[in-house]
């Protein structure tokens, strides 16, 4: 004897569409309208670190009311700026074995990206940091001007939200890999190369590849894996593309994606 029952929706609450919504295209935006259920957040993205150990921060993922262009951009500038790279280094390491670091910050006249932020109309951002294993990664919360300082009731939300969002976004790190700089379709190093785009068009198919990878945060075991050959083949592949873009990391790597396109 069996039973057959009509089909039904699945019942989905809040949380449970979010975690869902992991592996979608509109991720980035599902979380940015989660968040903002909590407090009004212009703009968020990540900065995530495939190897502490060899840190090279990627923009992984963004959603808001900035342009991809102008998100990018601003990315580019912060990670080519030796201060502002090293201090979301050290917000990183300063999460190691002790889960999440959640640090609200204002920025003053003095600091480098004060100039990026009242451009953009940014008074506050909240940021997560946190740091397993050899990754590590910090998401940031942007305010934006038009909605004034994040209150005391706003951030305590934001302190029960943002664990469970920062944990979703590790998850898709593992599952989809980061959907870095420049990582569109049309700003691969692959499609820049089959254009003859600028430097590009001197790699070969291959070293375009590992270029595509290395800018999505892919480390050179989880590269050697994806395209079915050895960990040595894929250095010599990096050191050869990076010998002929004139680079010497992928995030310099996704600033040329930028710069060729643009």
């Amino acid at each position: 004897m069996s039973d057959t029952f009509p089909p039904r929706p699945l019942a989905r609450d809040d949380v449970a569409k979010l975690v869902a919504a992991v592996a979608g295209s509109d991720f980035a935006e599902q979380i940015l309208a989660h968040i903002r259920q909590a407090a009004e957040i212009a703009n968020f993205g990540t900065f995530y670190v495939a190897d502490m150990g060899n840190p090279e921060p990627v923009l992984s993922i963004w959603a808001g009311e900035m342009s991809g262009y102008w998100f990018n951009r601003n990315a580019s500038t912060i990670l080519s700026h030796d201060l502002l790279m090293d201090s979301i280094l050290h917000r990183i390491r300063a999460a190691k074995g002790d889960g999440l670091v959640i640090e609200r910050w204002r920025p003053t006249p003095a600091d480098p990206i004060s100039a990026i932020y009242a451009r953009d109309q940014v008074i506050e951002r909240v940021t997560v940091s946190s740091y397993s294993g050899r990754i590590g990664f910090q998401s940031f919360f942007l305010r934006g001007a038009a909605s004034g300082w994040i209150t005391d009731q706003e951030m305590q939300r934001l302190q029960a939200a943002l664990p469970l969002v920062h944990e979703l976004i590790g998850l898709r790190h593992r599952i989809v890999g980061a959907t870095a700089q420049g990582a569109t379709r049309a700003g691969r190093a692959s499609a820049l190369r089959a254009r003859d785009a600028g430097p590009f068009g001197r790699l070969t198919p291959r070293e375009a590849e590992v270029c595509d990878l290395a800018v999505q945060g892919m480390s050179v075991g989880g590269t050697a894996l994806e395209l079915g050959v050895s960990e040595n083949t894929v250095r010599t592949l990096r050191r050869r593309a990076y010998e002929k873009l004139e680079v010497s990391s992928a995030t310099q790597i996704a600033t040329l994606i930028l710069n060729v396109m643009g």
